[in-house]
């Protein structure tokens, strides 16, 4: 009890002399006694220590009732609460933000345990699932009986989807609207097998068709046929769909709906589409008498979840699912809002073998008692990552034991360490841009191991600055893939095709250069890059040696390049020298045929040199060759190459000589390579495989870029002029689509993938993730393994679900917004912007 003044005491002694000395003894036990009692009683834990006073301390002994000389005799009981969720140790930062990156996700909704995928059709997400082809095969967002839709352009249309668990008999559970006045039928075909044709009434119904087993895959293809059509705001169409589930049979409830049997063989070769509603066992949907509402796109509709980015709520039954690139040594970073008991279930599958799925981690990370409401966690990914990284599909679902809702208020693949800062440094004195001209990046040493052709100039700026492994240009012939280098716009945009030019509006590289105090000069060889195309705009000096009637090898484009530095080597200059050594014609040069050819041995038609000419007659069938031309034809090539090696290592001594190197800032790359009869035909233009559009990019700069960089993730040759302007000091031009790669020059990206995206014009697309690589047609697509696959003969997409999923959800968003699309705003299509949804929907910054 508390300590009473010396007065105080001594009167309480004096009552108590009066009461007896006997009494006041016994009132004395009484007290001890009591405040033992209490202390003792304070300490019981039946079996879980509680955060309470011990006896003998001063804070104890007080609440207890004793005297203060029983006071701090014993050390007081710590607090003990379970132990917390394993979390980060050390130093980690974001490299892919699976919350920003939600449009990139898909819906998962649970069922007793089973996964379906669920497909909304009524807003944008629909576009990824039309492979970004919608303009020519469907209608986004029509307004239909007071519901929403996507309508199929005339009678046919297709879609490509993943599902979650596609072993056994499926159902497909999809909301139709049919316009149609007379009879309309839709039959189904879903990875090439036809399912039998569903008789439509007018109006909106839910269907659900048995998919025998055998027939889903984790990536689907479901084709739409409609017998009739209807008209959507005057335009034919033979239907809408306003959303589609699939997954096993397990995974939907008793909803009343159309359902129908798989379909049987006869025997007689009739189609599904002759036996049109025979075996129909249901009708349109009825009353769901559990819940009363009556089954439909209103009640039905998947929940918008992807379609948002920040903080993820999840109720039990609803997950997302994303499929992304496991850095080695990264962790999933989860922080978790939730009632203690209730948090995420987290799975990751990789690819096995032949486009099985393998489950490699599951994890439960359910909130801690006594932690708090909000608690933080991580998954350790080195044992699915390996040493080389890997794909991986993570699924992430509210676990059954959640009450009520869960969020996500952090998730994202962290890699250890700090992000690298950007160190200060001097903007470069001068810039040197060397173009070479057809230059197909696997003919390097340093890109291809088992080539032989000689470039111990660009060999050793590799080693001294940075190579970029997957770089891809953005046109396969040199008008449009220039036009993209100069404007930093896809073609989409800058319109520069088979006819056109660059506009005078659009602020080009040498002018954006001009503005930031650099002297601009350029020697070009390629007849194209020239003024009546729009490419002498913002030049104090520009030369087109083709057109002007001067030399075009390279020793000849060195020699002015070195005349013109010299006069301005006290200034700050840009010089630009496009090189053509590799286009044809190709030349034979002494001193280095004899390094791929015997040079006396071969005696045909090609002994000094390959003509345009030439080419053109063989590409066109119109001039044949044997086995000894072709090989002489790749030689000469190959001579090419270490001729224009020869020439850039002039300059550089040159640069030295004078002293300015070392204040040099230095970029190499190409325009589109050639093909040599990998895919039947030379020359290049007409297709976006490796060998056009892989082109070799360096970058040196000393005081910036480390010697020996190489820079994984895919990067465009359009963001060349970004990274320049970046380098120099000074802020991107409005208008432009291409990013600065220094982020990925310094590691800043944390090592995530970006694509490389290639375009033939506006009808073909290569995108290229990793290893993997995605050939994008109408209404077609393959996807190519290029570590066991380099020259891209072999679709690899069924082998590899995940892959092409991946590739699709990237090129899905891409392509349908090509002409908008700002990779320094949006963020790149592999890993998004946190403004991306605002941007597209045109509700945040004004497009760029």
């Amino acid at each position: 009890m508390a300590r009473m003044t010396r007065s105080g005491r001594a009167r309480e002694q004096a009552d108590e002399n009066m009461k007896g000395s006997s009494n006041g003894a016994r009132n004395r036990a009484l007290w001890i006694f009591a405040g033992v009692m209490l202390a003792m009683s304070a300490c019981k834990t039946d079996g879980k220590d509680k955060a309470q006073p011990e006896l003998g301390s001063e804070v104890g002994a007080r609440s207890a009732g004793l005297p203060e000389e029983h006071a701090a005799t014993t050390k007081p009981i710590e607090p003990k609460v379970p132990e917390a969720l394993p979390g980060l140790s050390g130093p980690h930062f974001a490299a892919f933000d699976l919350l920003v990156n939600r449009p990139l996700a898909h819906r998962m909704e649970l069922h007793d345990g089973k996964r379906r995928v669920a497909i909304d059709a009524t807003s944008k997400d629909w576009l990824r699932y039309t492979n970004g082809n919608y303009p020519e095969d469907w209608e986004l967002g029509l307004a239909i009986e007071e519901q929403t839709g996507a309508g199929v352009k005339g009678r046919k249309a297709n879609v490509w989807f993943p599902s979650w668990d596609s072993a056994g008999e499926q159902l497909l559970e999809l909301e139709v609207h049919n316009p149609a006045s007379g009879d309309n039928a839709l039959t189904l075909e879903l990875n090439g097998k036809k399912l039998p044709a569903q008789k439509l009434e007018k109006g909106w119904q839910t269907l659900r068709v048995k998919i025998p087993a055998g027939t889903a895959r984790a990536e689907n293809t479901l084709v739409f046929d409609f017998s009739n059509m209807g008209r959507y705001n005057g335009k034919l169409s033979g239907g809408a769909v306003a959303w589609l589930r699939l997954g096993p049979a397990g995974a939907f409830g008793e909803v009343a709906a159309r359902a129908v049997a798989p379909e049987k063989d006869t025997g007689s070769g009739e189609s599904a589409s002759e036996n049109a509603g025979k075996e129909a066992i249901g009708a349109k949907a009825k009353e769901d008498t559990s819940k009363g509402a009556k089954v439909g796109a209103a009640a039905n509709t998947p929940s918008s979840l992807p379609m948002a980015q920040g903080e993820l709520e999840l109720s039990k039954g609803s997950g997302l699912v994303w499929h992304m690139w496991a850095i080695p040594g990264s962790k999933l970073d989860l922080e978790i809002a939730a009632e203690t008991g209730c948090g995420p279930v987290v799975q990751i599958s990789r690819e096995g073998k032949e486009g099985a799925l393998e489950v490699a981690k599951t994890e439960k990370r359910l909130l801690v008692e006594g932690r708090g409401d909000r608690q933080a966690t991580a998954i350790d990914l080195t044992d699915v990552a390996g040493k080389g990284g890997a794909l991986t599909r993570v699924e992430l679902w509210a676990d059954d034991a959640c009450g009520a809702p869960m969020t996500l208020t952090r998730a994202a693949l962290v890699v250890p360490g700090e992000k690298p800062a950007r160190p200060k440094v001097e903007p470069p004195k001068h810039v040197l841009f060397w173009m070479v001209d057809t230059l197909r990046a696997d003919h390097l040493p340093f890109y291809n191991s088992e080539i032989d052709v000689e470039t111990p100039a660009f060999s050793k700026l590799v080693e001294e600055g940075a190579m970029f492994q997957v770089a891809y240009v953005q046109g396969n012939e040199s008008k449009v893939s220039h036009a993209s280098l100069f404007s930093a716009m896809y073609p989409s945009r800058h319109r520069v095709l088979a006819r056109g030019n660059l506009k005078p509006h659009h602020e080009i590289l040498p002018e954006a250069m001009k503005k930031l105090g650099y002297k601009t000069g350029a020697h070009i060889s390629n007849g194209y890059i020239s003024e009546p195309w729009g490419f002498a705009q913002g030049w104090d000096h520009f030369v087109n040696n083709l057109r002007d009637g001067w030399r075009i090898d390279g020793m000849s484009m060195a020699g002015h390049a070195i005349d013109w530095a010299k006069k301005n080597k006290d200034e700050r200059f840009f010089l630009y020298v496009g090189t053509i050594d590799p286009h044809v014609t190709y030349r034979r040069h002494e001193g280095i045929i004899d390094k791929y050819d015997e040079d006396a041995s071969y005696t045909g038609r090609y002994r000094k040199y390959c003509s345009g000419e030439d080419l053109g007659k063989i590409k066109g069938g119109g001039l044949s060759v044997n086995e000894r031309d072709r090989l002489r034809i790749k030689n000469l090539y190959k001579n090419e190459i270490t001729f224009n090696d020869q020439a850039f290592a002039t300059v550089r001594a040159a640069f030295e000589e004078m002293g300015i190197w070392e204040d040099t800032m230095v970029v190499i790359t190409a325009d589109h390579g050639d093909e040599f009869w990998e895919h039947g035909s030379v020359g290049h233009g007409h297709n976006v495989h490796q060998e056009l559009v892989h082109v070799p990019l360096l970058m040196y700069y000393k005081p910036l870029i480390a010697a020996g960089t190489v820079v994984h993730s895919g990067a465009d040759v359009l963001d060349v002029y970004p990274t320049l302007v970046d380098m120099a000091g000074g802020e991107r031009p409005e208008g432009l689509q291409g990013r600065s790669l220094v982020p990925e020059l310094l590691g800043q990206h944390g090592g995530y993938p970006n694509p490389a995206i290639a375009t033939r014009y506006l009808g073909h697309y290569g995108f290229q993730l990793r290893h993997y690589k995605l050939y994008l047609r109408k209404g077609d697509y393959q996807l190519y393994d290029r570590s066991s696959d380099p020259l891209e003969m072999e679709d690899a997409s069924k082998n590899h679900p995940l892959a092409s999923r991946w590739l699709l959800d990237a090129a899905g968003w891409f392509r349908p917004n090509r002409k908008d699309w700002d990779k320094t705003t949006w963020g790149s299509p592999s890993n998004l912007s946190p403004e991306f949804l605002s941007l597209i929907e045109g509700e945040g910054e004004t497009k760029k």
